[in-house]
């Protein structure tokens, strides 16, 4: 089995550019969907990043502690423009929202809680649903190419979902049989 990566010829992304994208999702973006809003702009819409480039870092981002938005800009960062990129993309992303999130959690507490702010959060809590969903289906898409793959994805999903192990765990258990059936064969 012969295997060969293709090189895309794309334009070097400038810190500046940079900067400007992560300030633009970090202030547009809401809820748990990120990820799927932060591959659509890099992927689809900028086009740095092949999800070939973006899928190993997103499955990096979620093996590791810590919120995978966070991961997934370091990888972005250091993988379009090193060690200062991913510091500028971490702090863009993640600022933001941040002092947003302060002046309205002073606010909130400060002025009670009113049913219209409740309802706000409800929506944004189902917005964020559906962009997973998204993500989902595109990550599924590009990565679920074979019989192996997707015993693979319903072995975890049965262990997180129905078993109710712990990510580490089902890590533990499902990436040895992976990472066996992928080696490199002669």
């Amino acid at each position: 089995m012969s295997s060969f990566s293709v090189v895309i010829k794309r334009d070097k992304v400038t810190l500046s550019q940079l900067t400007k994208t992560f300030l633009f999702i970090g202030v547009t973006s809401f809820g748990g969907g990120i990820t799927a809003y932060v591959r659509r702009i890099i992927v689809d819409n900028k086009k740095w990043l092949t999800n070939e480039e973006f899928f190993p870092g997103l499955a990096l981002a979620q093996l590791l502690p810590g919120a995978n938005v966070v991961g997934i800009s370091l990888y972005i960062g250091n993988h379009l423009c090193g060690l200062i990129g991913a510091v500028i993309a971490m702090l863009c992303i993640v600022l933001p929202p941040a002092f947003l999130f302060f002046g309205l959690g002073y606010l909130y507490f400060s002025l009670g809680a009113l049913p219209a702010v409740e309802s706000m959060l409800k929506g944004a809590g189902a917005i964020a649903c559906g962009m997973m969903a998204t993500m989902f289906i595109e990550a599924a898409q590009a990565s679920l190419k074979n019989a192996m793959d997707l015993l693979i994805f319903l072995g975890a999903f049965v262990l997180v979902h129905f078993a109710h192990l712990h990510i580490p765990y089902v890590i533990l258990i499902v990436a040895p049989m992976a990472i066996w059936w992928y080696r490199p064969k002669k």
